[in-house]
């Protein structure tokens, strides 16, 4: 695990960097947060001492991505900034006195849910595109049988025009409700 540690110019950073060297974490201090960044870390700290021009607004652009975990260290309860991320599971607030043992364990905890839900949304847009096919196909099925198809000469035209016209199923669907295909 690779974790960002957003440069705040203060102690926080090389008490955040032991922290995470004494747990095994690989942990960077950067000076700014770019979009490679999310494909090189799986996490990103920042503290209430950082210098980010609109920070609560950053974050919240960062957790809404769901690419990387985010945890926000604060010297304060007050959180009212952070109030559309409260529940979200990308992110995370500690108080400063208590990260010695909170962030090896929502580093190590939220890993392992972050690839599971990311895994779980990877299935859940594929069975989406998996409906919208069926519904597609009974549509073309639909609009070929008032030309005159029963439902199983319906599904052998689509199959038969799939694999003579060298397209997708999802295409000769699509042509079919579109009326652009010969039949």
């Amino acid at each position: 695990m690779r974790v960002a540690i957003v440069k705040s110019d203060g102690y926080l950073d090389s008490r955040i960097s032991r922290i995470l060297a004494n747990n095994s974490i690989d942990g960077d201090i950067i000076t700014k947060v770019v979009r490679s960044t999310f494909n090189e870390y799986d996490a990103i700290i920042f503290t209430y001492q950082n210098n980010v021009p609109n920070l609560p607004k950053v974050i919240e652009q960062i957790v809404l991505e769901k690419r990387v975990q985010v945890l926000y260290i604060t010297n304060t309860l007050s959180v009212g900034q952070f109030y559309n991320l409260f529940e979200d599971l990308f992110f995370d607030y500690i108080k400063e006195e208590n990260i010695d043992s909170l962030i090896p364990r929502l580093l190590q905890s939220s890993r392992k849910f972050i690839k599971r839900i990311q895994l779980l949304e990877t299935d859940n847009r594929d069975l989406t595109e998996e409906l919208l096919l069926i519904k597609n196909t009974n549509k073309a099925k639909r609009i070929l049988m008032k030309k005159g198809f029963n439902e199983e000469d319906a599904h052998r035209f689509i199959i038969d025009k799939s694999m003579s016209m060298r397209l997708s199923k999802k295409l000769v669907v699509n042509l079919i409700i579109e009326n652009k295909i010969d039949f």
